[in-house]
C-alpha cells in the first residue's frame, strides 16, 4: 500500500482547477476570439460610415434632390448587407472557437481524472477510521477495497459535488 499523505489534497486541487477553469471557458474563448479576430476595426470604421451616411441623407430633401437620395440610400443598404455578412462570419467564428476550447478542455479533463484514477485504483486516496464510514464502508473503498480508505471514485464524486457547490456559492 502506497502511502496516502496528501493524496486527498492532490485529487481534490485537480478538481477545483477542472471546476474554475469550465466555469471560465466562455471567457477564456471569447478572449482568443478578440485575439484571433483582427475584423474588429474594420466592423466600427463600417458602422461609423453607416451613421455618417445616414446623417448625410437626413440632410437631403427627397422631393429636391431624389436622384442623389436614392444613390446615398442604395448605398447605406449595400454597406448594411455587407456589415451584417461581417458580423455573421464573425459570429460563426466565435462558435467555432467556443467549441473547440470546449473540445479541448473536456479533452484535458478527461485526460487528467483516468489519470488519477488509473493512479489510485489499488491504493486508497485517504484513510478514515472504519466506523466514519461503516454501513458503506465498501462502497466508499472501492475499487481498492482498503478497510477505511476512501476510493478514488467515491473521492472524485464527492470532490466534483464539493467542488460545484462552493463555485456555485461565489459566482
Amino acid at each position: 500500500m502506497a502511502d496516502v499523505g496528501y493524496n486527498w489534497l492532490l485529487v481534490l486541487s485537480s478538481v477545483f482547477v477542472c471546476n474554475l477553469v469550465k466555469t471560465l471557458l466562455p471567457s477564456i474563448s471569447s478572449l482568443l476570439s478578440k485575439i484571433l479576430q483582427k475584423d474588429a476595426e474594420q466592423e466600427m470604421e463600417m458602422r461609423t460610415e453607416i451613421q455618417n451616411m445616414k446623417l448625410e441623407l437626413s440632410s437631403i430633401s427627397m422631393m429636391d434632390e431624389f436622384a442623389r437620395y436614392a444613390r446615398l440610400e442604395r448605398k447605406i443598404n449595400k454597406m448594411t448587407d455587407k456589415l451584417k455578412t461581417h458580423v455573421k462570419s464573425r459570429t460563426a467564428q466565435q462558435a467555432k472557437m467556443k467549441w473547440i476550447v470546449n473540445i479541448i478542455f473536456y479533452i484535458l479533463q478527461a485526460a487528467l481524472m483516468i489519470s488519477l484514477i488509473w493512479k489510485y485504483y489499488a491504493d486508497p486516496v485517504t484513510v478514515v477510521p472504519s466506523k466514519w464510514i461503516s454501513p458503506l464502508e465498501r462502497l466508499v473503498a472501492f475499487p481498492s477495497g482498503v478497510a477505511g480508505g476512501v476510493g478514488i471514485t467515491c473521492w472524485l464524486v464527492v470532490c466534483n459535488k464539493v467542488v460545484a457547490i462552493g463555485i456555485h456559492a461565489f459566482s
